[in-house]
């Protein structure tokens, strides 16, 4: 297996096992047109629904997967490993905040994540494509 393939995969993993919600439940793989979102966030008492895409490397191209399925979910988020530099890490941060789009950025050395951006409702939604994922989601937790 690809050693960026096992770390996202890793990265993924941790997160899950870190989330903690009684009102909210995530779900890996979720099938979304022809690809499938990382993980989907969701609020078992709003109803909203959460696409997080987790990148190792670029973070443009987790953007870019999130914003291609944004008709179908009402907030989008990124999760990235945090820089080093702060430079960087506020480029990301305004690069989302200019997208609506929430970001979390993953501490590797100390294993943690960081809730930096919270995401803004997204405006467009396609309610017929966002209930289908919402429909899929509530088949897994039945």
């Amino acid at each position: 297996m690809n050693d960026s393939i096992a770390s996202e995969e890793r990265q993924r993993q941790v997160f899950l096992s870190s989330f903690n919600s009684d009102v909210e439940k995530l779900f890996c793989e979720v099938p979304v047109f022809c690809r499938s979102i990382d993980v989907v966030k969701y609020n078992l008492k709003t109803g909203n629904i959460t696409a997080i895409e987790f990148k190792l490397r670029d973070w443009k191209r987790a953007i870019n997967q999130a914003l291609c399925v944004s008709i179908c979910f009402d907030y989008l988020e990124i999760c990235v490993p945090k820089p080093k530099k702060d430079r960087t890490q506020e480029y990301i941060i305004s690069e989302c905040g200019n997208k609506g789009i929430g970001l979390y950025f993953y501490d590797e050395y100390n294993v943690a994540f960081e809730k930096v951006l919270e995401p803004v409702r997204v405006q467009d939604i396609w309610e017929t494509q966002k209930s289908s994922v919402v429909e899929y989601v509530g088949r897994l937790f039945q």
